[in-house]
């Protein structure tokens, strides 16, 4: 998980991990986080695909997810 979050990394999946369960695991979001926009890439039969998802869209093994920068 990469962005505004306190502890940004790579972390083991957990079965039903969701978006905001990622963000959890990584210690919640930081103080400039756009809580509202979330990205997940994610490799499609070699394709990357970018996708910007709700909090309780679900992660799989192998995403990579990142948090925005709120913008004042």
């Amino acid at each position: 998980i990469l962005g505004e979050v306190r502890a940004a990394g790579q972390y083991p999946y957990v079965s039903g991990m969701t978006a905001k369960t990622a963000v959890a695991i990584a210690g919640g979001f930081s103080e400039r986080a756009n809580e509202r926009k979330i990205q997940i890439t994610r490799r499609i039969n070699g394709v990357v695909e970018r996708m910007d998802v709700p909090d309780d869209y679900v992660v799989l093994p192998g995403d990579t997810v990142y948090v925005y920068e709120r913008y004042f």
